[in-house]
């Protein structure tokens, strides 16, 4: 007996969403395949010229044309796949950004990333991730100022709303 393939209709509004998801060039690639898969079966091709036609089994695109007709175009995105529960959870960068703000451990000068996980009980790699996600850098020094006045310190910094200093009127 011959299998018959799901009937796919759709709004124009899904259509013309079909349609510029196939045009991106930003969107994920394989995003981009399974719309321009959508709109070849709802130009009524089958699904085995549909394959030949993208390089894909026909059983992929029989796929993709019954997760359109049950779910519309969410169906067309990746399913939530079982994994490994995350060890650590959100609030693992609040720790790190308070850890940061405290002074480093005894005998070093600044964090780096192995006192940083040691000191919040977490595994380098994960304090590693969490700072190059945030742009952070431990060692990176932007500026600096060298100063052989022993009074650098204490002396303001002329700001953007505040004049040269002013002189005493004794001078």
């Amino acid at each position: 007996m011959a299998r018959v393939a799901v009937a796919l209709t759709c709004t124009a509004e899904q259509r013309g969403e079909l349609m510029a998801l196939a045009r991106s060039r930003t969107e994920e690639a394989r995003l981009v395949e399974r719309a321009k898969i959508v709109l070849a079966c709802l130009e009524g091709k089958r699904n085995d010229a549909v394959g030949r036609e993208f390089g894909v089994r026909p059983n992929t695109v029989g796929l993709w044309r019954k997760r359109f007709a049950a779910a519309g175009l969410a169906g067309l995105r990746d399913r939530a796949r079982p994994g490994k529960t995350a060890k650590y959870g959100a609030d693992l960068r609040l720790r790190v950004v308070r850890q940061l703000e405290l002074p480093p451990p005894k005998g070093l000068a600044s964090w780096d990333g192995a006192s940083l996980a040691a000191a919040l009980g977490a595994s380098d790699d994960a304090v590693w991730r969490l700072l190059r996600r945030e742009g952070v850098q431990l060692r990176r020094r932007r500026s600096w100022c060298v100063s052989t006045d022993p009074q650098f310190a204490a002396k303001p910094a002329p700001g953007p709303n505040r004049g040269p200093p002013i002189l005493s009127a004794s001078t």
